[in-house]
């Protein structure tokens, strides 16, 4: 009989080690499941917050205009109309996709840009457009010209722009070029 006992305590001591493990299983995928609820709503609420916060930016950017807007009335009648004429003669201008490579980088790194240019007359948007690859060459020599430290400090990026504008103005011969922008600024 002692050898049944044996068995029996062999038995139930190998059913005590695989209840635990069955057991901690279970726990295992509860835990998961829950760390796995806890990240979907995260995600939500994340969502959530995110979509109230550009709602709230594009109230508040909505409101400047109106603030502009009363402002501008307020002025002269004489102001008004030269500044409604001048807004409806401007024009943008893009040039994209200028790429080049930073100076002292050995081709290691690039530059790839696009700019506006705002443009007070018609009559400029066609000679501009007539000029480009003279224009481009120019935006190509003045970016190329520059460092990785000259192109990632803002006010670099100023004194850039204005290099830009200046060089835009003498290769046109006119003074009707009223903005340079930056649209896509991406240095690798």
């Amino acid at each position: 009989m002692p050898l049944e006992d044996d068995k029996t305590t062999v038995a139930s001591s190998e059913s005590a080690k695989a209840e635990p493990k069955k057991g901690g299983s279970k726990k295992i995928m509860l835990f998961g499941g829950v760390g796995l609820l806890c990240v979907i709503i995260g995600v939500g609420v994340a969502f959530m917050l995110s979509r109230g916060k550009s709602a709230e930016q594009t109230e508040a950017g909505t409101e400047g205009t109106k603030v502009e807007e009363s402002t501008e009335h307020d002025s002269s009648d004489k102001d008004d109309a030269h500044a409604e004429k001048k807004a409806s003669e401007s024009t943008v201008y893009t040039i994209k996709d200028i790429v080049v490579n930073p100076a002292g980088t050995g081709g290691s790194r690039f530059l790839s840009v696009s700019f506006g240019f705002e443009l007070e007359t018609a009559e400029l948007a066609a000679t501009l457009e007539a000029r480009e690859p003279i224009v481009r060459d120019a935006l190509i020599t003045i970016l190329s010209s520059k460092t990785v430290a000259q192109l990632t400090d803002s006010r670099e990026k100023e004194i850039t722009r204005l290099q830009v504008k200046t060089r835009l103005m003498q290769l046109l011969k006119t003074e009707d070029l009223a903005g340079v922008y930056y649209t896509d600024f991406v240095l690798q």
